[in-house]
């Protein structure tokens, strides 16, 4: 039976859905006009019949229409199409080839270059919406897209332009992410996107949110009343950086710095140089794959970490070292009896070669515990590794050779459990209720060290 597809405006056919939010579905479709692909945002449900959704939707695609920039997703179109006895508005954009910044730090570390290269980027998006007088309000890894070529800002559903907003306004905008000023009044300020941009910086550097909340709730008042915790120090991220994401961080929107600002400074441009930060070694078999398949980093490093034997907990205030005891030595092995030698002729002067030995698998010596020694195929802990415990788990850790912490296997330790795990800053965070424990490890010198905080 054929299956009629649906076109929009006697132009665009209707292709599989993309994604869906809260208002609307956005659907591939085919310009048949200029005979490419796009991306079709419309209403959808209760929201498609109702006037202020379809008034906030031209708005975005007018707003985003404004923008010519190579880290703005393109409008090209908009349209409203007869729909049961209504009007259902759309916007027709680029169809953008990639995943959301939110797929992308959940497939795999993030290493500090590339952090600061998406910041940047997204800061010269918002410095171009700024110059037209636009604020996006809704600033987060959702609403950023990673692609071959480079970021993309999308959902501009929610921008709008500078000034004193009306009174009684609706709050709109991600909690995690709105600044104090959105809070308390009603102003729209390029510096609310700025203060975005920060939260969205510290949570991709730190592998954690700037305050230790545990609901909306607290997450709000938090925006207004509390400091952020200090960002942690991390190997490869410049203090031009760390002083950058605290100064985004700032209550007062008048000290934060411009979007134009950030761009610079996380783009390395400083008096006409551009310093670039050292990029770390990829593995070569991760290499070609790393920035585009959804990996399971931090799954992989739990897995290999789940037969290692818990150590007792230790005092909440620190992380206290253990020492790792090595794995007991082989039996020597079990020379056998070597068959007559083929005759040869050995010059004057020069030793007989050693007859050929054949080894036995080694054992494990007497007495020693059954699940103490390695499973098969797994290395002993390489020379450096320690392990460290705090009242919520073990971690166990080791320094490369560029001086950076990498993770080798963490613990739960019971009722706690391993709520989150950051491989690119070497953390973990256990967690029993609402009670929270984070252990981080840095390195020094070649030997690995822990700091924890609630």
């Amino acid at each position: 039976m054929e299956v009629r597809q649906r076109v929009l405006g006697g132009r665009y056919t209707l292709l599989e859905p993309l994604g869906s939010g809260g208002m609307a579905v956005v659907r591939r479709a085919r310009d048949e006009v200029l005979g490419r692909d796009v991306a079709i945002k419309l209403l959808a449900g209760r929201h498609a019949g109702d006037a202020t959704s379809r008034s906030r939707i031209r708005d975005e695609a007018r707003a985003a229409a404004t923008l010519s920039h190579p880290h703005i997703a393109q409008v090209y179109d908009y349209g409203e199409a007869e729909e049961q006895g209504r009007r259902v508005p759309y916007v027709v954009m680029e169809l953008i080839r990639g995943i959301t910044l939110q797929q992308r730090a959940a497939s795999g570390v993030l290493y500090p270059p590339e952090i600061c290269r998406i910041g940047a980027q997204v800061a010269s998006a918002l410095a171009a919406a700024h110059a037209l007088g636009l604020v996006h309000r809704d600033i987060k890894p959702a609403n950023v897209m990673v692609t071959r070529d480079g970021v993309k800002v999308v959902d501009f559903g929610l921008a709008a332009t500078a000034g004193p907003g009306e009174p009684g306004e609706e709050l709109l905008g991600t909690p995690a992410y709105l600044a104090p000023e959105r809070l308390t009044g009603a102003t729209v300020l390029p510096a609310s996107d700025v203060y975005a941009l920060g939260v969205l910086l510290y949570r991709l550097l730190a592998g954690e949110s700037p305050w230790a909340v545990d609901s909306t709730t607290q997450m709000l008042t938090a925006h207004v009343t509390e400091e952020p915790c200090p960002l942690p120090p991390l190997p490869g991220v410049a203090p031009e950086i760390v002083a950058l994401v605290e100064r985004c961080l700032h209550k007062d929107p008048a000290a934060r710095p411009t979007a134009a600002e950030a761009a610079r400074v996380l783009a390395g441009e400083r008096t006409g140089t551009t310093q670039v930060l050292p990029a770390p070694p990829v593995p070569e078999a991760d290499r070609p794959r790393r920035r585009w398949l959804l990996v399971a980093a931090a799954a992989a490093v739990l897995l290999a970490g789940a037969g290692w034997v818990l150590l007792p907990p230790g005092a909440r205030g620190g992380a206290e070292p253990v020492a790792v005891a090595p794995s007991p030595p082989p039996p020597p092995p079990v020379p056998t009896r070597p068959g007559p030698a083929p005759a040869t002729t050995v010059p004057a002067g020069v030793p007989p070669a050693p007859p050929p030995v054949t080894t036995t698998k080694a054992r494990p010596a007497p007495g020693t515990p059954r699940g103490t020694a390695p499973p098969p195929g797994r290395r002993d802990p390489a020379p450096g590794t320690r392990t460290f415990r705090s009242a919520g788990g073990t971690v166990t850790a080791r320094c490369d050779d560029r001086d950076r912490a990498v993770l080798v296997s963490y613990a739960a330790v019971k009722p706690y459990k391993v709520e989150r795990v950051n491989p690119g800053s070497a953390a973990v965070v256990f967690r029993h209720g609402k009670d929270r424990i984070r252990v981080r490890v840095s390195c020094k010198a070649g030997t690995p060290t822990a700091t924890t905080r609630p």
